[in-house]
């Protein structure tokens, strides 16, 4: 029977990962992609000054400098993620910065216990498949998104060829994320989802608005 994926799980793969921050930046490269793919996710988030963006399962915290660019001082960035030794990243780039407008939760993103209708924005990249409860996150997304706020999702899927998955798995770590349809369960909560594929279809660019009902 394989391992269930669960929260132990999270923390000993990312804790391990955030003591080699190299091996961190290895595993999320999208194969070189990195820069252009988040620049897109950013992006599409059409983010104003003095917004208040959510960076879910924030790792350590690296788009955070393209969101502050977007949000000014102004604005407010909150970053959620369970794993101490990342967050102890974001804490260092944050006092190098100088910002003053983060907060960094350590907290497991399903029992988030912000204010409904507090955000403008909401961003995860390659996060959400790493949350056991994802189901209840997105869920909860959408409660605290503003009528009108974005959710962006950047994250690995499977792609349709055959030949092109069994290479995944020289690539792709099984423990460090789940193998789940995101898309589909993003649909679930937020109908009006648009999502554009990249890599051969191994990574999907998802996004959504909450609508004003």
């Amino acid at each position: 029977m394989p391992e269930k994926y669960s929260l132990e799980t999270v923390q000993n793969v990312y804790s391990y990962w955030g003591k080699s921050l190299f091996f961190y930046k290895s595993g999320v490269s999208f194969f070189g992609y990195y820069s252009y793919l988040t620049k897109k996710a950013v992006q599409a988030l059409e983010l104003k000054e003095g917004d208040t963006i959510l960076d879910l399962a924030c790792g350590p915290g690296l788009i955070f400098p393209l969101l502050q660019q977007k949000i000014g001082p102004k604005g407010r960035l909150i970053g959620v993620d369970y794993v101490p030794e990342m967050l102890h990243h974001c804490q260092t780039q944050i006092k190098k910065r100088g910002w003053k407008n983060v907060l960094l939760l350590n907290e497991d993103a399903a029992k988030l216990n912000l204010t409904p209708n507090s955000l403008d924005g909401i961003i995860s990249i390659i996060g959400l498949s790493a949350i056991p409860d994802y189901q209840k996150t997105i869920k909860l997304c959408r409660q605290f998104l503003k009528p009108g706020g974005k959710i962006v999702i950047l994250d690995g899927k499977n792609a349709k060829s055959k030949f092109i998955n069994t290479l995944l798995k020289f690539f792709r770590w099984s423990k460090s994320y789940q193998q789940t349809d995101l898309i589909a369960e993003l649909k679930k909560t937020f109908p009006q989802l648009t999502v554009k594929e990249y890599l051969f279809g191994t990574t999907f660019l998802a996004v959504a608005k909450k609508d004003s009902v």
